[in-house]
Order: structure tokens, then sequence, then C-alpha cells
């Protein structure tokens, strides 16, 4: 994790004062006055540390030859941040992508932290009168699918996590909430007791930036929970005052983000499930939900808790299978073209009269490359989706 966040109590951190007193006052905004989440303003803080390591080495205040992790990102004043300017800003971004390798995306990030601290400055607390990021747009991103567990997958995995670990009751019931529920894992982490209404068959969730929203519970997540729960209220030594819902056999307290990932991770090895990491089970609730539930977009961002209906755009894709499957079962489709060639084909070859002459079943010139690109599109296998997850 880090030196500063204690992944189970993110909130209960050390100051961030290893920067310049702007970054770190602005940091503080960010968690106190924005209502930023812990996490939040850490990345940001580690982004805007690197960007001083970076300027002071392009401002010639250390050697040439020091390594960034060896710069000290403190020492910076007003009137430096004042200084920068746009260029900088360009060259930085290309230090990023060149230097460092960064995806387009991790760009994009770094760049919203240099926005946000910019923002501050000039109209927050007014010491800056330009902010040199303003007409600097983030890197145009790749377009990347959503990869996700199918049904059949999501099934396997399922029956796997019930052998793996020494607590299998726990590992199965936080593998059904992912895939019912799309919950992030810092929300299934940090779910204490109080926020489950079994009564109710609801869950509150805590999102980014401490966002509450209730999430339903579906049979599978009921069944899994009552399970579960039965196991870890009889267990010795657990202490009555802990309210985390999931807990370690051996220490008795929360779980860490990072214990998940191993149980799932191991799971889904069990399983034979390559490529996939915790967070795709996410994925895989919101996808499974959006093709077979008829969920419109409005309610998924709502389920998954997305402040913005533009993330949730990603799962949009989906409807090309609709919309394939549609032309598909159009009873015309069927109909062979060779049953009507020859009133088709009504000139001769370099004449313009009739012929009776079938046209080669091959097609050549540009039909020859619109045919080809017809068969290199968009195709995915819906053969696990079955009724029964409707």
């Amino acid at each position: 994790m880090s030196i500063y966040l204690d992944e189970k109590n993110p909130g209960k951190h050390k100051p961030f004062d290893d920067a310049s007193q702007d970054i770190v006052e602005y940091v503080r905004y960010l968690e106190v006055i924005a209502g930023k989440s812990p996490n939040t303003a850490f990345n940001y803080y580690c982004d805007l540390r690197n960007f001083s390591r970076f300027m002071k080495r392009r401002r010639g205040l250390v050697p040439d030859d020091m390594e960034m992790k060896d710069i000290d990102p403190k020492g910076l004043d007003t009137a430096f941040w004042a200084g920068i300017s746009k260029e900088d800003i360009y060259e930085y971004l290309y230090f990023l992508n060149r230097e460092c390798g960064n995806k387009k995306s991790s760009t994009a990030r770094r760049l919203a932290s240099l926005h946000g601290f910019y923002d501050y400055l000039v109209n927050q607390v007014n010491r800056v009168e330009q902010n040199p990021t303003a007409a600097i747009r983030p890197p145009k991103q790749d377009k990347v699918l959503p990869k996700y567990l199918t049904a059949e997958q999501s099934k396997d995995l399922l029956e796997s996590v019930q052998t793996q670990g020494d607590f299998p009751e726990r590992d199965y019931c936080m593998v059904v909430l992912f895939l019912n529920c799309g919950m992030r894992l810092s929300e299934l982490v940090g779910m204490d007791l109080g926020d489950i209404d079994l009564e109710q068959r609801q869950i509150r969730l805590f999102g980014k930036g401490h966002k509450e929203r209730m999430v339903y519970l579906n049979d599978a997540c009921v069944e899994a929970l009552q399970l579960y729960l039965k196991k870890r209220n009889t267990m010795e030594g657990l202490n009555p005052r802990e309210k985390a819902v999931f807990v370690t056999r051996r220490r008795k307290e929360r779980i860490s983000n990072r214990r998940v990932e191993q149980l799932v991770t191991g799971a889904m090895k069990a399983a034979g499930l390559k490529g996939f990491s915790t967070h795709k089970l996410r994925h895989t609730a919101a996808t499974l939900m959006y093709q077979t539930g008829n969920v419109d977009i409005l309610t998924l961002k709502q389920l998954l808790g997305h402040s913005s209906v533009g993330t949730t755009q990603i799962y949009t894709h989906l409807q090309e299978f609709q919309v394939r499957a549609a032309i598909e079962q159009n009873p015309l489709g069927a109909v062979s073209a060779k049953e009507t060639r020859k009133q088709l084909d009504t000139t001769k070859q370099g004449t313009g009269e009739s012929t009776g002459e079938e046209a080669p079943d091959a097609p050549s010139g540009p039909m020859e490359a619109f045919e080809g690109a017809a068969n290199d599109g968009f195709r995915a296998d819906i053969s696990g989706l079955t009724d029964e997850e409707n």
C-alpha cells in the first residue's frame, strides 16, 4: 500500500507533509473541504510530489544524474508554482510517456492532479494568477471494453472458492457479493455489521468520497450471508465489539484488501481462469446484469455508484449484441441470393444486354473488400449466458 495509508483504516493516516507547503494545504483541502477520500487525496499527493521532483531537475536545482526517487520534493514556494509554464507541463507529460512508460489513462490522471492543484491556487486561495494547465487536454483515451467472466466462468469460480482456503464460507460469500452486487473491493472490505439489513434484503455501501448508496440483495446473496455470518458470529476468540463483516480467521480482525485479492486470485487460478483481477468481478456483475437483466444505463449507474453516467458508458457496447441478434433474427435473413441472382444479373458483359449467365459466387473488386470487413467485425461469445441467469 503506502507509508501513509492503512488500508483497513484509510481515514486515520499520518499527515501528508512530505511536500511543499502549497501541496500539503491543497491535499488537506481535498479531504476536508472537497470531501475526497483519503485514497484519492493520497493519489493526488503522490502525483504532485512526482511533478515537484521533475521540475526540480528541469530547473537545475538538483544534479542531472540524480535519480527521481532521491530528489526531495519539498522546498518549492508559491512563486515557483506561479512560474510554471504550459511548456513545462507538456515536457512533464512527455516525460511520463517516454521515460516512465505511463499509459494514457495514468498520464490523464496525473494531468488531472495538476488541473486540480492549479484550480485551487488560482480560484480557491488566489495565490497564483494564471493556470498553465487550463488549455491542456488529456491524451485521447483508447476505447477498451471491460473484461469480464461469462456466466459459466462465474459458476466455475463459485465452485472453486468453496474448496480454497481455510474459511470457505467467508470466501464464497465475498465472491457472491462481488458477482451479484458489483461492489468495489474497498466497499466490501469496509462493510460493517450495521450496514446489513437481511430483513429488508439490502446493504448500505460507502463508495468513493464516502458516498452512501443502498444495494439490494437477491436470494444468492442472502443465503451466502446467512451461512457466513452464522460461522463468523461463533468464531472462538472474536471480539464481540468487532464490527467488520469480513474478518480474518487468525487475527480476528477486519480483512485487508490485499488478502481478499489473494483469496480471489487463488480461486481463479484453481478454476483455470487467467487474466482476471478482483476488480473484473465488478465488471462481470455489471455486464451480466446489462446483458440478461434488461437493466438501463441509469439504473446501472446507480447500482455501481458511479458519479457520472459517462463512466457507466463503457457497458453500452453490450447493445451491439442486441442489435446483432435483432438483425440475425429477421426472417428475410435466411433468403439465399442465389434464388434471385438471375433476375438481378440483367446486363451482358460489355454490351448492357440481358444474359442468362450466373455471376460468380465470390465477390470481387470493392465488394470483396466489403465482405472481408464484415467477416472481421466485432464478435463475442455469449454462449455462457443462459435463462437461469436472468
